[in-house]
């Protein structure tokens, strides 16, 4: 019986030590990437007024005006990552993602002719989380993983105003291709940033996430 147990203690450790132990390519420890994820709730959430344009504008009073929002740009997230590869499944980093929503504000008048300036408004969010990634598929040319990051989002915008919420990354699957030096990965999973459930920043914003990876 000892004997036995004695065998499946040094299979266990054999086991556990080839697992951590890099092998081939995953000698290459290190990784940075840099890449691109989509910003469909922020297209959703932000987007143009309506044009307010009347059918018998005479009715208004004289001094009637009304704000309308218009000329919206999108960056898309924008993301760079560190990531080391303790072992042959996990990877520990960290993420920076940044996005900015651009729109014009402008007043106009019962004749929907405009009144006053236009005013540019610009808004940044910028997010900073350590991660971790589970490969659970390695191959010499294609990996499959999922992963996770819990941080921080700082919001700001061109009027001096900042505020902090918490941010979630879960990146439900992904696969990297490549071999050597360079990879190319594709992400789906989502990003999320709300403080207290009343102000939402982001809530199922960057699903599909694409990136560019060098490892040494």
């Amino acid at each position: 019986m000892k004997k036995i147990a004695t065998l499946l203690f040094l299979v266990c450790f054999t086991l556990l030590s080839l697992q951590a132990r890099p092998k081939g390519d995953l000698k290459q420890r290190h990784q940075v990437r840099v890449g691109w994820g989509d910003m469909l709730f922020e297209t959703m959430a932000f987007h143009p007024s309506v044009t307010h344009e009347y059918v018998n504008p005479s009715v208004l009073p004289a001094d009637f005006s009304i704000s309308e929002r218009h000329n919206y740009g999108y960056t898309g997230h924008i993301f760079a990552e560190y990531q080391y590869r303790a072992s042959r499944v996990l990877r520990v980093g960290a993420l920076l993602d940044f996005e900015g929503i651009f729109w014009k504000e402008s007043a106009f008048d019962r004749n929907h002719v405009q009144i006053g300036k236009t005013v540019p408004v610009r808004n940044y969010n910028l997010v900073a989380m350590p991660t971790v990634r589970f490969d659970y598929f390695n191959h010499e040319i294609v990996s499959l993983y999922s992963g996770l990051g819990a941080g921080v989002l700082l919001a700001f915008d061109n009027q001096k105003r900042t505020e902090l919420a918490p941010a979630l990354n879960l990146n439900f699957i992904g696969v990297q291709v490549g071999k050597g030096h360079w990879s190319g990965s594709a992400e789906l999973g989502l990003m999320a940033a709300l403080s207290g459930g009343n102000k939402i920043y982001m809530l199922g914003s960057r699903l599909f996430s694409v990136s560019l990876n060098y490892r040494w």
